[in-house]
C-alpha cells in the first residue's frame, strides 16, 4: 500500500538536492524507544513550509511476526478523531447546512427533555461548539458509564439509538457552557447532529465531507466494511508492570454503519492526516484548491469560553504574545499525536499503537526534538 505524499508540489525525492535539516536527534529517539522496548512501532511524518522533510516508519506493526511499521501503515488514531469530525461540522456550517451555536435540541428533539443530575431542566441544550470543546455539560470520560463504547448495550446499534439513550438516561452534570470536562459522549452527540443534517450515516458523512474531498484515501471509521480497505492493521500493545509488551484486549468489529466511539475509532495514516493538517495550515486550501474558507479555519482555531480546546476541537498548546494560537494539536489514547506549529511552520504526525498513557514522555520528547530541528536550521539552507 505504498502511498506517496505529493501534497506540496514536492516529494522527498525532489528535495534530495536541497540542504536538509538535521533529523538525527529524531532518528536516535526512534531507535532508542524500539531497542529499549518502550514502543512496539510507529510512523512519523514532518512537513516544513508545506513540504515533506521527514517520513519514517520505526519498529514493528506486529512484534511476533516482525512485520515493520511503515510510514503509510494504517492505525486507529483514537481521539484525533474528534477534531477531524469537527472539520466536517465546520464545512457543513460554512455551506449553510448547520448552525454551530444553536441548541442541538433543534436537531435532536430528545434533548429538549434532557435534565441535569439535580433533576431540573438546563437553561438550554448544548451547542455544537460546546460539544467539540468539551463544555457541553455532558458526562465526562472518567465519570461512571463515561465510556459507553465499551458497554454491551451499544454493540451493533445505530448511532441514533445510542444518542437517544444519552438524552433520556444520561443527565447533564453541569449547565452547558459553564464547565470544561473532556467528553467522548459529547462527540457522539455531535456526530448524530451531523447525521441528521446530512441524512448520511456518520461513517459515510466523514468520507463525503472530509476524507474524499481532501484526498485522504486511507481514512475511515472502523467497521466491517472499511476494514476491507486495509491488508494489515497493526497490533495494539500496552506495557505490563515488568515493562513487557502485552497485546491489548481484542476489540470486536462493528457491523457496517453501527456504533463505535465517534471521537475515538477512525483509522488513518500519517500521510492522510498530514493532508488534513496541511489544509488547516494553508488557511483552508489543499493543493491550491479551496476546501474551507480562510475565515472558517480562523473560526475553527478560535478560543472557546471555559475550554482548553479551540472551537473545532484541536487543543491550543501554545500562544503568542498577542494570545493567538502558535501551536495546536491533538493526541490519542492509542499512542498518536499530531500538531501544527505556526511559529516554525511545521506540520507533524506521529502514529503508534502502543497505549498512550505508557508513552507520554516519548510523545512530548519527540515533539520537542522536531521543534528543535527547525529552531536550529539557518534560513538560507531551507527550500
Amino acid at each position: 500500500m505504498a502511498q506517496v505524499l505529493a501534497i506540496g508540489g514536492m516529494s522527498l525525492s525532489s528535495l534530495a538536492a536541497v540542504a536538509a535539516p538535521d533529523f538525527s536527534p529524531v532518528r536516535s529517539l526512534l531507535d532508542e524507544v524500539v531497542v529499549e522496548g518502550k514502543i512496539a512501532g510507529g510512523s512519523v511524518l514532518v512537513m516544513h513550509r508545506g513540504e515533506v522533510v521527514f517520513e519514517e516508519g520505526f519498529g514493528y506493526a506486529d512484534l511476533n511476526k516482525k512485520i515493520p511499521f511503515e510510514v503509510d501503515t494504517p492505525a486507529v488514531i483514537a481521539s484525533i478523531s474528534k477534531p477531524l469530525l469537527g472539520t466536517a461540522a465546520f464545512r457543513l456550517a460554512e455551506n449553510g447546512n448547520l448552525n454551530l451555536t444553536q441548541p442541538i435540541s433543534d436537531y435532536i428533539p430528545e434533548f429538549e427533555k434532557a435534565k441535569l443530575e439535580t433533576g431540573v431542566l438546563p437553561k438550554r441544550a448544548p451547542t455544537m461548539i460546546e460539544l467539540f470543546t468539551h463544555t457541553s455539560g455532558l458526562r465526562y470520560d472518567e465519570a461512571p458509564n463515561g465510556r459507553p463504547w465499551f458497554a454491551a448495550w451499544t454493540k451493533g446499534k445505530p448511532l441514533a439509538q445510542v444518542v437517544e439513550r444519552y438524552a433520556l438516561e444520561f443527565p447533564l452534570k453541569a449547565q452547558p457552557g459553564t464547565r470544561y470536562a473532556y467528553s467522548g459522549i459529547g462527540t457522539d452527540v455531535a456526530a448524530r447532529v451531523l447525521e441528521v443534517t446530512t441524512s448520511l450515516p456518520r461513517n459515510e458523512l466523514l468520507v463525503a465531507e472530509v476524507t474524499k474531498p481532501l484526498g485522504m484515501t486511507h481514512t475511515f471509521y472502523r467497521d466491517a466494511e472499511s476494514l476491507k480497505n486495509f491488508e494489515l492493521m497493526p497490533k495494539r500493545y500496552y506495557r505490563d508492570e515488568g515493562d513487557d509488551f502485552q497485546l491489548s484486549r481484542k476489540r470486536s468489529i462493528p457491523p457496517e454503519n453501527t456504533y463505535s466511539s465517534s471521537g475515538g475509532s477512525i483509522i488513518s495514516t500519517a500521510p492522510d492526516l498530514a493532508r488534513w493538517l496541511l489544509m488547516i495550515r494553508n488557511g483552508g486550501k489543499i493543493e491550491g484548491k479551496p476546501f474551507l474558507a480562510s475565515k472558517t479555519v480562523e473560526q475553527m482555531l478560535a478560543d472557546a469560553p471555559c475550554s482548553k480546546n479551540a472551537c473545532g476541537g484541536l487543543f491550543i498548546r501554545e500562544r503568542g504574545e498577542n494570545g493567538e494560537p502558535e501551536v495546536i494539536g491533538h493526541s490519542g489514547s492509542s499512542g498518536t499525536n499530531c500538531w501544527i506549529d505556526f511559529k516554525n511552520d511545521v506540520v507533524a504526525v506521529v502514529l503508534t499503537q502502543t497505549k498512550g498513557e505508557y508513552i507520554n514522555n516519548f510523545r512530548s520528547e519527540l515533539e520537542k526534538r522536531v521543534t528543535g530541528v527547525f529552531q536550529k536550521v539557518p534560513a538560507d539552507t531551507e527550500s
